[in-house]
């Protein structure tokens, strides 16, 4: 057997070896269930193969920037820092990778004019850039740095592994945007994109422990559109989906940043208004929702005959769990109903003077 002809077959071994790792070593990825363990993995064993000494994951971060996700390695960089790093989509050498949607070997990094100085002055010798694919495009890229004298070539077939991991990345990134989407679909109302019932009871319960360590208020208020079952009957369901949307978007753009809306179905809402100082602040806060209210339903149908009763409960003055709040809020709007609607109810305001008041200064 000649010496040519025993490095070739020497050669096919290492390959065959190194694709057996691979194999062994994606197999185990398949029961890592969080993402952030299953790219350290990913990271490991590449950092194996390849000899490199870091590797990050960037995404997109709206339609024009990316960002860094996941980072590891190179010890030199403030990883915290590098992880709220945002950078136009078309910069660096992550941008010329997507631009052209194929891995992209950066040998000398340095002088690249797609350097980034962090990551130079880090002493990044070389980078390697894997486009990662999406159902609609792709999603970001998977880059491994080298700290040291790089290798001159990549071989194909260690180029190929990383593709089948970058592969593995993909697929993982997607099955957790579709886990999210699940479960933000189990925590919002699909018409309006409000917080559903289960989420805001979650809330609710944070909001009442809040108060319980910290003190101030948690107003809770069930508001129930008067006027909209007579015009959903008359003009039909899609007119009446309209008012809720519209309704929906004026709660988004006028609440406070750290109260909360959702929506509990057909056309009743929940608010929950945190660090609140009195009952009257309260009150005026849910006054100026019915307002809202009728000027979300004039500006989607013209129709004025839409308004909204509310009832209040605030825990100073109702005893027991969010559940009993929310249940004193509930009737409360029932007696605004009976009080012939547009109007705020406070659930409690019955109580003894001495204990209103009490309430009232907080």
């Amino acid at each position: 057997m000649t010496s040519s002809k025993q490095a070739d077959e020497s050669c096919a071994c290492q390959e065959l070896d190194l694709w057996k790792s691979a194999v062994v070593s994606a197999t185990g990825l398949i029961g890592i269930f969080s993402f952030a363990d299953f790219f350290n993995a990913v990271v490991s064993h590449l950092a194996t193969l390849m000899d490199s000494g870091g590797a990050a994951l960037i995404v997109f971060d709206g339609p024009a920037h990316l960002r860094y996700r996941l980072f590891s390695g190179i010890e030199q960089i403030n990883q915290q820092s590098i992880a709220a790093f945002r950078f136009r989509a078309d910069s660096g050498t992550v941008g010329r990778a997507l631009a052209t949607g194929a891995p992209l070997y950066t040998e000398d990094y340095p002088t690249s004019p797609d350097a980034m100085p962090e990551f130079v002055e880090a002493g990044v010798k070389a980078n390697l850039v894997i486009p990662l694919s999406g159902q609609n495009g792709f999603v970001g890229a998977m880059v491994i740095s080298w700290l040291k004298p790089p290798p001159k070539k990549l071989e194909s077939s260690a180029l190929m592994i990383v593709g089948m991991f970058a592969a593995l990345v993909s697929a993982a990134l997607y099955r957790e945007a579709l886990e999210d989407q699940l479960k933000a679909q189990s925590l919002h109302d699909p018409l309006t994109g409000l917080p559903n019932r289960r989420l805001l009871m979650r809330r609710l319960h944070e909001a009442h422990e809040r108060a319980r360590r910290h003190g101030g208020m948690v107003a809770v208020g069930v508001v129930d559109l008067d006027g909209f079952k007579q015009v959903n009957d008359q003009f039909g369901h899609s007119a009446g989906d309209q008012v809720l949307v519209a309704v929906a978007a004026s709660f988004r753009a006028n609440m406070r940043a750290n109260d909360m809306i959702a929506r509990l179905g057909g056309d009743e809402f929940v608010v929950i208004l945190e660090d609140i100082k009195t009952v009257q602040e309260a009150e005026t806060l849910f006054e100026r929702i019915i307002v809202m209210v009728k000027d979300a339903a004039m500006a989607a149908l013209r129709e004025d005959r839409i308004g909204a009763s509310v009832g209040v409960a605030i825990d100073k003055l109702v005893s027991g769990d969010p559940e009993a709040l929310l249940k004193a809020a509930d009737e409360a709007m029932y007696l605004s109903k009976r009080r012939g609607g547009n109007c705020v109810v406070m659930a409690g305001s019955e109580v003894p003077p001495a204990q209103f008041k009490k309430a009232l200064l907080f």
